[in-house]
Formats: structure tokens, sequence, C-alpha cells
């Protein structure tokens, strides 16, 4: 399921910032709930490389909040979390 359609569908925005030796800016997901964003950038974490990374620390979700605007700084990662994102949805429909 695409970004589009989970927006379709009413999903909401959460933001969060994923920690993994490095951290990144804000990066956004589209979930039905709280606990399905935190799994997305669990899932996205181990998906990231060092070059999607803006500051150095360790490996974890560091927080997610439901968002009704768009992130301040979109990270270098928002791509791999919107895959993550996609795949996620797409995986629990099959």
């Amino acid at each position: 399921m695409t970004i589009e359609e989970m927006k379709a569908k009413g999903f909401k925005r959460y933001t969060g910032v994923i920690e993994k030796l490095i951290v990144t800016n804000e990066v956004e997901v589209w979930a039905k709930d709280l606990d399905d964003a935190e799994t997305i950038l669990a899932n996205a974490s181990e998906e990231l490389s060092d070059c999607d990374f803006e500051d150095w620390e360790s490996l974890e979700v560091q927080w997610v909040d439901e968002s009704i605007c768009e992130p301040s700084c979109i990270a270098a990662a928002q791509s791999t979390v919107t895959d993550c994102n996609e795949d996620f949805y797409n995986n629990k429909d099959e």
C-alpha cells in the first residue's frame, strides 16, 4: 500500500527520531496506530545505512508522536523509512 493510499484510508501521520550509532533528523510514517508506527520505525532502523544519519549515537527508536504538520527538517533516512512503511502494510494485507 502506498503512502497516498494510506492517507486516503485515514491513516494518521506520526513523526519520530531513530537513533542507530548516529541519529536521524525527524522522519515520518503513516500508520493505523502508535504501535504500528513504532514497529515501522524499528523495522526501518534495521535497514538504514550510516549515510542516512545526521548525528552519531546508538541504535533505538527515540520517540514517536502523532503529528498534524510536516516535519521541520526531513532526514536523509526518509526514503528508507517510506519504503519500510509501505512494505509493512503490503505484508499485512497478504
